[in-house]
């Protein structure tokens, strides 16, 4: 493992993502289940707040990688 949270889940799906066939709404769902597991593991009073900034900074990221692709022309992410 890195340093590098993001790097090492993104290696752990890179395999998946390789492929012409993979499926990237059953790949998201895994991820949004990996996330929706980290909220549960909050305690109920701070769950709402938690929740709240992970659909922020989804709609933050979505944004600022969409402007990188659109500078760039490349839509993987970027390593840290």
């Amino acid at each position: 493992m890195s340093d590098c949270i993001h790097c090492d889940i993104y290696a752990l799906l890179e395999s998946e993502l390789a492929s012409e066939e993979a499926d990237l709404g059953l790949v998201a769902a895994k991820v949004t289940e990996v996330l929706v597991d980290l909220v549960l593991m909050a305690t109920p009073e701070v769950r709402t707040a938690l929740l709240a900034d992970v659909i922020a900074n989804v709609g933050h990221l979505i944004i600022e990688k969409s402007e990188q692709v659109e500078t760039t022309g490349e839509p993987r992410p970027r390593r840290h």
